[in-house]
């Protein structure tokens, strides 16, 4: 009976707002909002992990159809965005078309940015054309450094192999004074 009191007392001081010691009620925060995608075209396979590059087309508007920022074939490092739009790539699928809103907490929150107005929930239509992990980015660099190396190795050996060839076809045969 002590438990059931004790979770009943718990669920009511929950539902209640805090009172401050000044007798004024306070708002307890509102729960979180999370970014809602909406699949307008399914993608393929799996979708980009935490810390990806990814490859996207956009369109950014407001909540009242204000287009802010568009883009085509852009490189994004989820790192670099805002937490909701990062969020929401990785729900995405490579191919896939989506509609994305983002809370204002998790895209620029209070702080106006350029055409954005403080406060301002976002909404993107976006394509994800393809996603690199930064292991994927690592191993293409390495084969790219590889390449370049070899390549290099080459130019020298073919500069080596011209100044060996100038070097015989400069000697000048020494005259045979036959008395």
């Amino acid at each position: 009976m002590k438990n059931i009191r004790f979770i009943a007392a718990a669920v009511l001081a929950a539902a209640v707002p805090f009172v401050s010691a000044t007798g004024f009620a306070q708002q307890a925060e509102a729960p979180a909002r999370t970014v809602s995608v909406e699949t307008l075209h399914a993608g393929e396979g799996d979708p980009p992990p935490a810390g990806s590059y990814v490859l996207v087309d956009y369109v950014g508007t407001l909540a009242d159809g204000t287009r802010f920022d568009a883009a085509e074939r852009t490189p994004l490092d989820l790192n670099a965005v805002v937490p909701g739009f990062a969020q929401g790539l990785m729900q995405m699928r490579r191919g896939g078309h989506y509609r994305m809103t983002i809370p204002s907490e998790l895209g620029y929150g209070n702080r106006a940015v350029g055409p954005i107005p403080a406060n301002s929930d976002l909404i993107f239509e976006v394509t994800l054309i393809d996603f690199k992990t930064p292991e994927d980015l690592a191993a293409l660099y390495a084969e790219y450094q590889k390449q370049q190396e070899a390549a290099a190795r080459a130019r020298i050996e073919a500069a080596q192999a011209e100044q060996g060839d100038a070097a015989a076809s400069s000697e000048t045969p020494v005259p045979n004074s036959g008395n």
